[in-house]
Protein backbone atom coordinates (compact mmCIF):
# COMPACT_ATOMS: atom_id res chain seq x y z
CA UNK A 1 0.00 0.00 0.00
CA UNK A 2 1.39 3.56 -0.90
CA UNK A 3 2.09 5.99 1.78
CA UNK A 4 2.77 8.40 -0.46
CA UNK A 5 1.03 11.95 1.14
CA UNK A 6 -0.44 14.19 -1.92
CA UNK A 7 -1.36 17.95 -2.17
CA UNK A 8 -4.05 19.62 -2.87
CA UNK A 9 -3.71 19.93 -6.71
CA UNK A 10 -2.83 16.58 -6.57
CA UNK A 11 -6.31 15.79 -6.51
CA UNK A 12 -7.08 16.70 -10.19
CA UNK A 13 -4.38 14.31 -11.08
CA UNK A 14 -5.97 10.96 -12.81
CA UNK A 15 -5.40 7.80 -11.23
CA UNK A 16 -2.43 5.70 -12.59
CA UNK A 17 -3.38 2.59 -14.27
CA UNK A 18 -1.39 0.96 -11.12
CA UNK A 19 -3.33 2.97 -8.37
CA UNK A 20 -6.74 2.05 -10.50
CA UNK A 21 -5.35 -1.72 -9.81
CA UNK A 22 -5.04 -0.78 -5.99
CA UNK A 23 -7.98 0.83 -5.53
CA UNK A 24 -10.02 -2.12 -7.35
CA UNK A 25 -8.56 -4.66 -5.01
CA UNK A 26 -8.94 -2.85 -2.33
CA UNK A 27 -12.78 -2.52 -3.08
CA UNK A 28 -12.98 -6.52 -2.82
CA UNK A 29 -10.66 -7.09 -0.32
CA UNK A 30 -11.28 -8.67 3.39
CA UNK A 31 -10.75 -4.79 4.76
CA UNK A 32 -14.46 -4.48 3.13
CA UNK A 33 -17.51 -5.75 3.69
CA UNK A 34 -19.85 -7.73 1.40
CA UNK A 35 -21.67 -4.67 0.71
CA UNK A 36 -19.53 -2.61 -0.90
CA UNK A 37 -19.14 -1.17 -4.35
CA UNK A 38 -16.93 -3.17 -6.68
CA UNK A 39 -14.62 -0.88 -9.01
CA UNK A 40 -17.64 -1.17 -11.50
CA UNK A 41 -20.42 -0.35 -8.96
CA UNK A 42 -17.97 3.05 -7.57
CA UNK A 43 -17.58 4.08 -11.78
CA UNK A 44 -21.77 3.77 -11.98
CA UNK A 45 -22.44 5.09 -8.60
CA UNK A 46 -19.97 8.50 -9.07
CA UNK A 47 -21.04 9.04 -12.58
CA UNK A 48 -24.31 9.23 -11.27
CA UNK A 49 -23.55 11.98 -8.61
CA UNK A 50 -21.48 13.79 -11.61
CA UNK A 51 -23.80 14.31 -14.24
CA UNK A 52 -27.12 15.13 -12.02
CA UNK A 53 -28.37 18.41 -11.46
CA UNK A 54 -26.80 19.20 -8.51
CA UNK A 55 -23.10 19.03 -6.64
CA UNK A 56 -23.82 16.14 -3.95
CA UNK A 57 -21.14 16.83 -1.00
CA UNK A 58 -19.11 13.53 -0.09
CA UNK A 59 -19.97 13.32 3.37
CA UNK A 60 -23.77 12.57 2.05
CA UNK A 61 -22.48 9.97 -1.03
CA UNK A 62 -19.01 8.70 0.87
CA UNK A 63 -20.86 6.35 3.33
CA UNK A 64 -22.78 4.01 0.57
CA UNK A 65 -19.36 3.17 -1.32
CA UNK A 66 -19.18 1.06 1.97
CA UNK A 67 -22.77 -0.72 2.10
CA UNK A 68 -25.90 0.52 4.16
CA UNK A 69 -24.75 0.34 7.30
CA UNK A 70 -22.25 2.43 9.67
CA UNK A 71 -20.94 -1.69 10.16
CA UNK A 72 -19.65 -1.86 6.74
CA UNK A 73 -17.35 0.91 7.03
CA UNK A 74 -14.21 -0.55 5.87
CA UNK A 75 -11.55 -1.35 8.94
CA UNK A 76 -8.92 0.02 8.22
CA UNK A 77 -5.39 -1.28 9.29
CA UNK A 78 -3.58 2.13 9.68
CA UNK A 79 -4.80 5.99 9.22
CA UNK A 80 -2.48 6.19 6.18
CA UNK A 81 -3.96 3.58 4.34
CA UNK A 82 -7.14 5.28 5.32
CA UNK A 83 -6.34 8.66 3.97
CA UNK A 84 -4.30 7.03 1.13
CA UNK A 85 -7.78 5.40 -0.06
CA UNK A 86 -10.20 7.95 0.82
CA UNK A 87 -7.89 10.15 -1.66
CA UNK A 88 -7.78 7.74 -4.38
CA UNK A 89 -12.08 7.96 -4.43
CA UNK A 90 -11.75 11.50 -4.94
CA UNK A 91 -9.01 11.57 -7.74
CA UNK A 92 -11.12 8.85 -9.68
CA UNK A 93 -14.33 11.01 -9.49
CA UNK A 94 -12.16 13.79 -10.58
CA UNK A 95 -11.04 11.42 -13.70
CA UNK A 96 -14.71 10.69 -14.49
CA UNK A 97 -15.48 14.12 -14.63
CA UNK A 98 -12.86 15.31 -16.64
CA UNK A 99 -13.75 12.60 -19.17
CA UNK A 100 -17.12 13.44 -19.66
CA UNK A 101 -16.62 17.26 -19.52
CA UNK A 102 -14.07 16.82 -22.26
CA UNK A 103 -16.04 14.12 -24.59
CA UNK A 104 -19.36 12.80 -23.49
CA UNK A 105 -19.85 11.66 -26.40
CA UNK A 106 -16.70 9.05 -26.06
CA UNK A 107 -16.71 8.67 -22.22
CA UNK A 108 -16.32 4.78 -21.79
CA UNK A 109 -17.74 3.38 -18.25
CA UNK A 110 -16.33 0.69 -16.69
CA UNK A 111 -18.20 -2.65 -17.07
CA UNK A 112 -17.23 -6.05 -17.06
CA UNK A 113 -17.63 -9.25 -19.63
CA UNK A 114 -19.23 -12.39 -18.43
CA UNK A 115 -18.85 -16.15 -19.98
CA UNK A 116 -22.38 -17.73 -19.72
CA UNK A 117 -21.07 -21.19 -21.18
CA UNK A 118 -17.74 -23.16 -23.09
CA UNK A 119 -18.04 -21.60 -26.18
CA UNK A 120 -15.86 -18.71 -25.02
CA UNK A 121 -17.77 -16.06 -26.24
CA UNK A 122 -18.07 -13.02 -24.14
CA UNK A 123 -20.67 -10.45 -23.13
CA UNK A 124 -20.34 -6.97 -22.43
CA UNK A 125 -21.84 -6.86 -18.73
CA UNK A 126 -23.09 -3.44 -17.38
CA UNK A 127 -24.89 -4.76 -14.80
CA UNK A 128 -22.64 -3.85 -11.26
CA UNK A 129 -22.18 -0.33 -13.00
CA UNK A 130 -25.58 0.05 -13.79
CA UNK A 131 -26.47 -0.89 -10.14
CA UNK A 132 -24.32 1.31 -8.69
CA UNK A 133 -25.36 4.16 -11.09
CA UNK A 134 -29.00 3.45 -9.65
CA UNK A 135 -27.95 3.65 -6.32
CA UNK A 136 -26.64 6.75 -7.07
CA UNK A 137 -29.26 8.23 -8.58
CA UNK A 138 -31.47 7.22 -5.78
CA UNK A 139 -29.76 8.81 -2.96
CA UNK A 140 -30.58 12.10 -4.85
CA UNK A 141 -33.63 10.53 -6.39
CA UNK A 142 -35.85 14.48 -5.53
CA UNK A 143 -33.23 16.00 -7.33
CA UNK A 144 -33.72 14.34 -10.55
CA UNK A 145 -37.56 15.22 -10.78
CA UNK A 146 -37.41 16.77 -14.18
CA UNK A 147 -35.59 13.93 -16.35
CA UNK A 148 -38.66 11.32 -14.68
CA UNK A 149 -41.12 13.94 -16.06
CA UNK A 150 -39.78 14.07 -19.72
CA UNK A 151 -40.46 11.14 -21.49
CA UNK A 152 -36.80 11.66 -23.43
CA UNK A 153 -35.44 11.97 -20.02
CA UNK A 154 -36.97 8.50 -19.29
CA UNK A 155 -35.92 6.67 -22.16
CA UNK A 156 -32.58 7.44 -21.56
CA UNK A 157 -32.65 6.19 -18.42
CA UNK A 158 -34.18 2.62 -19.51
CA UNK A 159 -31.33 1.04 -20.27
CA UNK A 160 -29.82 1.49 -17.04
CA UNK A 161 -32.45 0.83 -14.93
CA UNK A 162 -33.53 -2.03 -16.91
CA UNK A 163 -29.91 -3.86 -16.16
CA UNK A 164 -29.28 -1.94 -12.98
CA UNK A 165 -33.26 -1.91 -10.75
CA UNK A 166 -34.00 -4.17 -8.53
CA UNK A 167 -37.79 -3.80 -8.82
CA UNK A 168 -38.50 -4.88 -12.03
CA UNK A 169 -41.71 -6.04 -13.00
CA UNK A 170 -42.34 -9.57 -14.31
CA UNK A 171 -43.43 -7.27 -17.58
CA UNK A 172 -39.95 -6.26 -18.32
CA UNK A 173 -37.86 -9.24 -17.11
CA UNK A 174 -37.96 -10.38 -20.11
CA UNK A 175 -36.05 -7.87 -21.56
CA UNK A 176 -33.08 -8.60 -19.69
CA UNK A 177 -33.68 -12.57 -20.15
CA UNK A 178 -30.70 -13.61 -22.39
CA UNK A 179 -26.81 -12.24 -22.63
CA UNK A 180 -27.26 -11.05 -26.06
CA UNK A 181 -30.31 -8.62 -24.91
CA UNK A 182 -27.97 -7.62 -21.75
CA UNK A 183 -25.61 -6.93 -23.92
CA UNK A 184 -27.59 -4.81 -26.50
CA UNK A 185 -28.83 -2.53 -23.55
CA UNK A 186 -25.38 -2.35 -22.39
CA UNK A 187 -24.33 -0.36 -25.64
CA UNK A 188 -26.82 1.58 -25.38
CA UNK A 189 -25.69 3.01 -21.76
CA UNK A 190 -22.80 5.43 -22.85
CA UNK A 191 -25.11 7.22 -25.43
CA UNK A 192 -27.64 7.48 -22.49
CA UNK A 193 -25.01 9.10 -20.18
CA UNK A 194 -24.53 11.98 -22.64
CA UNK A 195 -27.45 12.66 -23.15
CA UNK A 196 -28.27 12.88 -19.42
CA UNK A 197 -25.22 14.96 -18.97
CA UNK A 198 -26.68 17.44 -21.67
CA UNK A 199 -30.15 17.42 -20.22
CA UNK A 200 -28.71 18.45 -16.93
CA UNK A 201 -25.90 20.69 -18.02
CA UNK A 202 -28.35 24.05 -18.11
CA UNK A 203 -29.38 23.18 -14.04
CA UNK A 204 -25.49 22.34 -12.95
CA UNK A 205 -24.54 26.16 -15.23
CA UNK A 206 -27.03 27.70 -12.56
CA UNK A 207 -26.32 26.05 -9.59
CA UNK A 208 -22.52 27.00 -9.72
CA UNK A 209 -23.21 30.66 -10.74
CA UNK A 210 -25.23 30.98 -7.33
CA UNK A 211 -22.96 29.30 -5.48
CA UNK A 212 -20.07 31.78 -6.70
CA UNK A 213 -22.64 34.80 -5.97
CA UNK A 214 -23.00 33.81 -2.60
CA UNK A 215 -20.39 32.08 -1.14
CA UNK A 216 -16.37 32.25 -1.02
CA UNK A 217 -13.89 29.21 -2.01
CA UNK A 218 -12.28 27.82 0.89
CA UNK A 219 -8.97 25.08 0.83
CA UNK A 220 -10.34 21.96 2.32
CA UNK A 221 -7.89 21.34 5.42
CA UNK A 222 -6.46 18.31 6.02
CA UNK A 223 -8.54 15.31 8.12
CA UNK A 224 -7.30 15.47 11.92
CA UNK A 225 -7.55 12.22 14.13
CA UNK A 226 -10.26 14.73 16.15
CA UNK A 227 -12.16 15.87 13.12
CA UNK A 228 -15.67 14.23 11.66
CA UNK A 229 -14.76 11.77 9.49
CA UNK A 230 -15.06 12.60 5.87
CA UNK A 231 -17.34 9.31 5.27
CA UNK A 232 -20.35 11.17 6.93
CA UNK A 233 -20.43 8.32 9.53
CA UNK A 234 -20.73 11.25 12.14
CA UNK A 235 -17.83 9.64 14.26
CA UNK A 236 -14.51 11.57 15.26
CA UNK A 237 -11.89 10.33 11.93
CA UNK A 238 -10.01 8.27 14.88
CA UNK A 239 -12.88 6.14 15.63
CA UNK A 240 -13.80 5.28 12.06
CA UNK A 241 -12.02 5.31 9.32
CA UNK A 242 -9.01 6.81 10.88
CA UNK A 243 -8.97 3.79 13.17
CA UNK A 244 -5.75 1.48 13.29
CA UNK A 245 -5.97 -2.09 14.06
CA UNK A 246 -4.94 -1.62 17.31
CA UNK A 247 -7.76 0.70 18.00
CA UNK A 248 -10.42 -2.04 16.78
Amino acid sequence: MSKSKLSPGDLDAPLSEKEFDELDEFLISDITSDETLTIMGLDGYLTAMIIGPTAVPPSYWLPGIWGPSENDTPAFETMDQAQHILGLIPRYMNGIIAEIENDPDGFEPVFGVSRIDDSGREYIDSEAWAMGFMQGLMLVRQDWQALFDSEQGREWLEPIRLMGALDLTDEVLDLVDTPEQCEALTKQIPASIAAIYRFWLPYRQAVHERTLATTVQRAEPKVGRNDPCPCGSGKKFKKCCGAAAALH
